[in-house]
């Protein structure tokens, strides 16, 4: 199994708990790019300014995703049938992460402008912290909080939160080289995963990085990303190219985080980013920009639920019956939902405290206005 699947492979009866630290954001909540217009759409700026709500919807869409891949894996290693999802996750699982990554990559350029003692300050309180703390907590749930699996946290992200490891790692380098430009690191990240061993953690890491970078140079680059999303032909190759890929992975051809077929994945982004500006603002994108904006807490706190709720049917001898998936997926969103609105709120520390370190960091006070709205 690979990576992007881990999280519950060895769910069911005894060993549920064990499985809780497997497998699969967010990126840490800051304030995003300044809006500007060009054709008639958003775009994108490295200018101070507020939220660009289509780049909130897109990772909102994402890290549901990864809900919807958590609950379906759950479901078939105990044991139902999830035909139907498998195909689906597995359509996906080429896209998922690498789009989050170009996303976080997006922020880059306007962090690494900031002094580099609040750029180290900032990464610590919001990604670094709430990588510590729900690695500590998933490793207790599951029972192995042993001194070996505490020291991995630091070297090799021992749970299914690798992908905040990643970003902390990709942030510790992108200061230092942060007048290398940034489709060169880019580049490099993606030769460096076609001479790596595929499947391998180096591998996925030097792939993702590619993704990440390349994120950031969209940012310094808008325009040309505006101007390409609007070439229908371009758009079209980039849908066939991603349902080739697609399709590929769920024939059991090895596509995941390979160079050979970034292509796929590159097309896959430039479908969402000329899908996502023209959707618009209505109650279902208002709902997505609050789960993009408080994609940390859906992603380190949705797999808990889902393994509760498995194991309860697990319990009453349902754990193999599809009718479950709705109950894992209604668990696995409903709780970080009830999390990220009382974190918007700012009025409980103890909450805030799960997501984001005070002391190093305050953030102002911010409530999910969009979804306020969503729910009129």
């Amino acid at each position: 199994m690979n990576c992007d699947l881990n999280p519950v492979v060895d769910l069911v009866h005894s060993s549920w708990p064990r499985a809780i630290r497997r497998g699969v954001v967010h990126e840490a909540p800051v304030r995003m790019l300044r809006i500007s217009r060009f054709d008639g759409e958003a775009a994108i700026s490295t200018t101070p300014g507020p939220r660009i709500g289509w780049l909130d919807s897109l990772r909102g869409v994402a890290i549901l995703l990864v809900v919807v891949l958590h609950a379906g894996e759950s479901l078939r290693v105990a044991g139902g049938s999830t035909a139907g999802v498998d195909g689906f996750n597995l359509f996906l699982e080429p896209f998922r992460m690498p789009v989050l990554m170009f996303l976080s990559g997006i922020l880059l350029p306007r962090s690494v402008a900031k002094p580099w003692r609040e750029y180290l300050a900032g990464k610590v309180s919001l990604v670094a912290w709430p990588y510590l703390l729900w690695s500590l907590i998933i490793l207790a749930a599951s029972g192995d909080l042993s001194p070996g699996g505490v020291v991995q946290i630091v070297y090799l992200a021992p749970t299914y939160l690798w992908y905040l490891w990643f970003i902390l790692v990709f942030y510790a380098l992108a200061y230092p080289l942060r007048h290398l430009p940034p489709l060169v690191a880019s580049g490099v990240g993606l030769v460096a995963s076609l001479v790596l061993p595929d499947g391998s953690r180096p591998g996925t890491m030097a792939f993702l990085a590619a993704f990440f970078f390349f994120g950031a140079w969209c940012a310094v680059h808008p325009r040309l990303l505006e101007r390409a999303v609007a070439i229908p032909w371009l758009v079209s190759a980039g849908a066939a190219s991603a349902a080739a890929v697609g399709v590929f992975n769920v024939v059991d051809r090895n596509v995941l985080y390979r160079a050979e077929y970034a292509w796929g994945v590159l097309g896959g982004l430039v479908v969402v980013c000329w899908i996502f500006p023209r959707l618009g603002a209505t109650r279902a994108t208002r709902a997505l920009e609050f789960v993009g904006r408080y994609s940390i807490v859906f992603y380190v706190a949705h797999l808990g639920p889902i393994m509760i709720t498995l194991a309860l049917a697990d319990a009453v001898g349902l754990a193999g019956e599809w009718f479950v998936l709705p109950l894992l997926l209604l668990g696995g969103v409903g709780v970080p939902l009830g999390l990220a609105w009382v974190y918007s709120t700012r009025e409980h520390a103890s909450v805030n405290l799960l997501f984001e370190l005070p002391a190093l960091k305050s953030r102002p006070r911010e409530r999910a206005d969009g979804f306020h709205r969503a729910r009129a």
